[in-house]
């Protein structure tokens, strides 16, 4: 979680407005409530920075709690954690749970193609 602080968190209305925009962009969707018993969340708060460190100057990186933002719910995603890819504003690649290196990396070369 320390490390998520230093990249830009979701808030309210914001991921409709990125979508709406049409923006280009990587959202990891985390459980604060969840994230003691879920292992898997644990994980990819060490991931996800690393790849946003990688990528980020190229890619604009969020994050948010899935209990505080109400959009979630219209992407279908009812658990966490998971990341989403979203392409000029469409939704083009979801990773749920964590994945490899190379399985981020695939969504990412999406997005910059």
């Amino acid at each position: 979680m320390e490390r998520l602080k230093e990249l830009e968190k979701i808030r309210r209305g914001q991921l409709k407005e990125l979508i709406e925009g049409k923006e280009t962009f990587v959202l990891y969707v985390r459980s604060e409530k969840d994230a003691a018993k879920i292992r898997e969340i644990f994980d990819v708060d060490i991931v996800f920075p690393e790849l946003a460190r990688t990528f980020g100057e190229r890619i604009p990186f969020f994050w948010c709690d899935i209990d505080e933002v109400e959009e979630l719910s219209e992407l279908k995603v009812y658990f966490a954690p998971v990341v989403l890819f979203f392409k000029g504003g469409e939704l083009i690649r979801r990773l749920e749970g964590i994945k490899s290196w190379a399985e981020y990396n695939r969504g990412l070369e999406e997005l910059l193609c």
